[in-house]
């Protein structure tokens, strides 16, 4: 209970955050063709992160390995044997407030890069990885459609509940190539 008051919490603080800051309206005809730097932010559960391997694939084929920063906790050093040249970033329990939002510190590693695309791989809301995909500043940040997925992110993918996990990264993957 108390965990879900901390991520309520944390939600709506970073709503009353992100208000103020309004997207400007864009095409996607080129909204990842057109992209050079990538940030990839790693599903937090097992399954999902195995799962998502066809969405680094594709990514692979669009940038240059040195152009994608990966973030992800310790099981996403996974990432690192399939992109040995890409950044990766590793986010710790450390790194977070007790309301789920990453450190100052945590958000400082990633402010000395311009990214224009960022992707968040967690099928639910994870506010962790939902906040730092919002506080990239990429001009296109791609999640998956749910409650509050509004506040963090100006592409959404809704995920079809008929398919598999590994189903619904190939259709974020396809979906991806189209832009």
């Amino acid at each position: 209970m108390l965990e879900s008051l901390r991520m309520s919490l944390g939600i709506k603080l970073a709503r009353r955050r992100f208000h103020k800051a309004k997207d400007p309206v864009l095409s996607f005809v080129d909204a990842v063709s057109g992209s050079k730097r990538a940030l990839v932010i790693m599903p937090l559960d097992q399954r999902e992160l195995l799962s998502a391997m066809n969405v680094i694939e594709m990514l692979k084929k669009k940038f240059a390995e040195e152009a994608i920063t990966v973030v992800g906790d310790e099981r996403g050093m996974e990432t690192l044997r399939l992109m040995p040249r890409s950044h990766f970033i590793q986010i710790r329990e450390a790194d977070l407030t007790r309301i789920y939002h990453p450190r100052a510190e945590f958000l400082t590693r990633l402010k000395g890069t311009t990214f224009d695309l960022a992707i968040d791989l967690n099928l639910d809301l994870v506010l962790p990885s939902a906040y730092i995909c919002r506080e990239s500043n990429a001009r296109v940040r791609v999640g998956f459609a749910g409650p509050n997925a509004d506040s963090f992110f100006n592409l959404q993918i809704q995920p079809d509940p008929t398919l598999s996990r590994t189903g619904i990264y190939d259709r974020v993957a396809r979906c991806l190539h189209m832009f």
